[in-house]
């Protein structure tokens, strides 16, 4: 027997639970993290404060939750990414550069970026968790791409498997001009994203066939 009622109460708590998460993202993203309290995050949300800790004990893990839900499913998306183009290490980063800006510094998730940036150095177990749950793994993925595109012969320097952070750098820069800048001038975030992979890469001519 189907329990509808059970199914529906499920989806509600689940619309509830995306309904503060999303109330908690714009909350730290006009008053910072530090300024934010739960008695804003469940005003913008339109529900009570006491609704809020029946879902969240407090404002660090609502922001894991954010970090969880929003941004580390990227990781299993350039998994997917790298695993169906084996072919081409730089076709794969291209393709996960196109995923980053649609998904994220195309959408409110920037702010995520940009929070990390300016408020996480004064909160470290917020800034381990993120490392643990993203960066890490993220570095993981893309030394794994580096390594491929090194064997195949495909790098043009091999010294930035000791560096594979450098990999994300026009994703920070784009995050940090639009925070800071963009009133000024604007960042073409695909050519930055060119440059790195010709900078990262052979000329396509001259890669392995």
């Amino acid at each position: 027997m189907v329990d509808h009622q059970g199914a529906a109460r499920r989806t509600s708590q689940e619309e509830r639970r995306r309904i503060i998460l999303d109330a908690a993202l714009s909350t730290f993203a006009a008053k910072g993290f530090a300024s934010a309290r739960i008695e804003d995050i469940a005003k913008a949300a339109g529900i009570g404060k006491g609704t809020v800790y029946l879902y969240f004990p407090d404002k660090e893990s609502l922001f894991k939750s954010l970090i969880s839900d929003d941004l580390t499913p990227l990781i299993a998306h350039g998994t997917g990414i790298l695993e169906a183009s084996p072919q081409s290490p730089r076709k794969a980063l291209s393709a996960f550069y196109a995923l980053v800006e649609s998904e994220v510094l195309d959408t409110q998730r920037a702010d995520l970026l940009r929070l990390m940036i300016t408020e996480m150095p004064n909160f470290p177990d917020v800034a381990a968790y993120y490392h643990a749950n993203l960066i890490r793994p993220g570095m993981q993925l893309v030394q794994k791409l580096l390594t491929i595109a090194h064997d195949r012969g495909e790098l043009r320097s091999a010294k930035v498997l000791e560096v594979p952070q450098m990999v994300v750098a026009p994703i920070l820069i784009s995050a940090i001009w639009g925070m800071l800048f963009s009133p000024f001038g604007a960042f073409d975030r695909r050519t930055a994203f060119e440059v790195s992979l010709d900078n990262l890469f052979l000329s396509p001519e001259r890669e392995t066939p």
